[in-house]
């Protein structure tokens, strides 16, 4: 599967640069952009320990060029340093943020010691060609499928944690894309992808509108292990945005006596005349293979598995925010799954300084109330500076 990933890339990198057209008058032939962030974090435990800091610069260079009318090649790296009593302390630091699960590595520490580190990652870099009706995608890429917020069941390919805020790309896949555009609102998506340990998951696709609603429905097999079916929609009810999603994975050894994995989430947002914005969600996930390990996990997206995005049983989410200010907007979010005796309080306030300048103010907050399992339950304050360009 690496050679050939490597191979088709290859491939339809070399039919782009063959296929320039001289009178492609396209705007923006080749364009940049990006941000530099600066984050401090503390880490207050529930406990008598004492709290420790972390630091991180991040960076995100976008390059995309527009080759021809019908090729467009896009290379997209995240640079990071961090720094401070974190690195120090948590053993493998070093490995837990270079961790990638593409089929290609493409994350690299190009600086370590005891208290920092400095990674390098490309988590996008695909080639594109669209003609007509069909587009074919080559490389690390997002294959986005889900449609509710937190929790997406039918992201079989990318699945990524609410709680790794700073990381707003989400995470990519080493795939083959190819979609057939069926009419203005319905399509055929066929992929194929590979990750570290070259499991393939293939996988179809069928989105269509009907009722007003976007409908969809998928059918494939995950890491070679599991049969996989799911459906998902989005719409509305009483003016507020109506959406869910719905998959089901069986072993495919045993099949017969093996139960399966089963995972839906439905979510109601609604926006008042005074901007005043809720959103509700909730999850159930029939996985009970979970661990302490997993609220560890959930800062890392690429940790994480399509099978199992959240603590089993049910979880229920609620949001509320609001705009004070045209300029600073505040939310107060929160979580609990009462299988697991646990909440979490999510509170953040963002402040636009300038065009490309933003301050935010982000806590996140895990507790335990039933005594269940080692969790004693932390809280982590982040204060970020966004610029972008």
């Amino acid at each position: 599967m690496q050679k050939l990933f490597h191979t088709l890339l290859a491939f339809m990198l070399s039919m782009g640069i063959y296929a320039q057209d001289s009178t492609y008058s396209g705007e923006k032939h080749l364009t940049l952009n990006g941000y530099v962030k600066d984050m401090q974090t503390v880490i207050i435990p529930n406990n008598d320990k004492n709290s420790q800091t972390d630091n991180l610069i991040h960076n995100r260079l976008n390059f995309k060029w527009n080759i021809s009318r019908n090729f467009t090649f896009c290379l997209e790296e995240r640079n990071r340093f961090y720094w401070g009593e974190l690195v120090k302390s948590m053993p493998g630091y070093k490995y837990y943020i270079s961790y990638d699960n593409g089929l290609v590595n493409m994350s690299w520490n190009i600086l370590c010691d005891s208290v920092y580190v400095l990674n390098t990652a490309i988590d996008r870099v695909w080639i594109d060609f669209t003609r007509s009706k069909f587009q074919i995608t080559v490389g690390r890429q997002r294959i986005n499928w889900s449609q509710t917020y937190v929790w997406n069941p039918n992201d079989i390919f990318n699945t990524y944690s609410y709680f790794d805020f700073d990381y707003e790309e989400k995470p990519g896949s080493d795939a083959l894309r190819f979609q057939y555009f069926t009419g203005p609102a319905s399509r055929l998506e066929i992929a194929v992808n590979a990750d570290k340990q070259q499991r393939m998951t293939a996988a179809a696709l069928y989105r269509f509108n009907k009722w007003d609603y976007d409908f969809q429905a998928l059918g494939g097999l995950f890491e070679q292990h599991d049969l996989v079916a799911g459906i998902g929609w989005a719409g509305q009810i009483a003016k507020g945005g109506f959406k869910g999603e719905a998959t089901y994975f069986h072993p495919v050894r045993h099949f017969t006596d093996t139960s399966g994995v089963f995972l839906a989430s439905i979510e109601y947002d609604y926006t008042f005349k005074n901007s005043l914005f809720l959103q509700f969600e909730g999850l159930y996930n029939s996985n009970n293979n979970n661990s302490t390990d997993l609220l560890l996990q959930q800062m890392n997206s690429q940790l994480l598995n399509p099978k199992n995005p959240f603590l089993g049983g049910f979880s229920v989410f609620g949001n509320i925010s609001y705009p004070v200010t045209p300029l600073v907007n505040a939310s107060l979010a929160g979580i609990l799954n009462p299988d697991n005796g646990l909440y979490f309080i999510i509170p953040s306030m963002t402040v636009s300084l300038s065009n490309n300048l933003d301050l935010s103010l982000i806590a996140q907050s895990f507790h335990s109330y039933s005594g269940k399992g080692s969790i004693n339950g932390e809280t982590l304050v982040f204060i970020r500076m966004k610029g972008s360009f």
